[in-house]
């Protein structure tokens, strides 16, 4: 059954789908090494974005998905030499002093990211930005990312100026860490820490918690399957 939308000022949902978890077609899978973008994400917005190509071949969904804003999880594969890579306990999961959570050398946080063409900046190549919901303390292009897109946020659209797409950007995120702070949202596998309801970007009260969600793909040692449905 699904949970009673909360609204905005602006009509914009705060929550994304039933409570139980996403619905076909979702989850959705994509993976790549971290490339450099259009270079604004950090300079001219504030909120610093993680690029992955966008290839049909590798990607089949992708040509037929929507453009807009998605949420789901990112792992990351970062070296050892990284100060963000987590301190890890004898079985190989952080400790609980870690602000993410990590398994076979991948550590798993919150992400929101977009798809399409940006109509604000009028890009003219497809791109897939990745915002991922942690402050790090160095970039890290070249690394694997995986995703786990678990919904659609909203259509890609322009704006009258860079205060508005800043608003909804952050907008976009606040719907994104409520959405995935349910049970049914949030990895069987690994302990994940995202912020709580009712906080905003710059701080408030988080949790750690362990969901239900099939999200192994996320953490295995190998790719294994094609970038496709299902995160089994």
């Amino acid at each position: 059954m699904a949970t009673a939308t909360t609204e905005t000022s602006s009509s914009r949902p705060l929550l994304i789908g039933p409570d139980a978890g996403p619905s076909p077609p979702y989850p959705l899978r994509m993976s790549g090494k971290v490339i450099s973008g259009f270079g604004r994400g950090s300079k001219e917005l504030g909120i610093p974005t993680a690029n992955l190509p966008v290839d049909d071949a590798r990607t089949p969904w992708i040509s037929s998905t929507p453009s807009g804003v998605y949420f789901g999880w990112a792992s990351l594969q970062l070296p050892s030499t990284h100060p963000d890579c987590p301190p890890t306990t004898t079985d190989g999961e952080t400790n609980s002093s870690s602000s993410s959570s990590s398994s076979n050398g991948w550590s798993v946080y919150p992400m929101v990211m977009s798809i399409g063409y940006n109509p604000f900046y009028k890009n003219t190549v497809r791109s897939a930005e990745v915002h991922v919901l942690h402050e790090f303390a160095a970039d890290f292009y070249g690394v694997d990312m995986r995703l786990l897109i678990l919904g659609f946020i909203r259509e890609e659209k322009d704006y009258s100026g860079l205060d508005a797409l800043i608003a909804d950007i952050n907008l976009d995120c606040e719907v994104a860490r409520r959405s995935l702070a349910r049970e049914g949202w949030a990895p069987r596998e690994v302990e994940v820490e995202i912020t709580g309801d009712n906080s905003s970007r710059e701080g408030g009260a988080k949790k750690r918690l362990r969901g239900t969600l099939a999200a192994g793909w996320l953490i295995r040692p190998d790719e294994s399957e094609e970038n496709g449905a299902d995160g089994k």
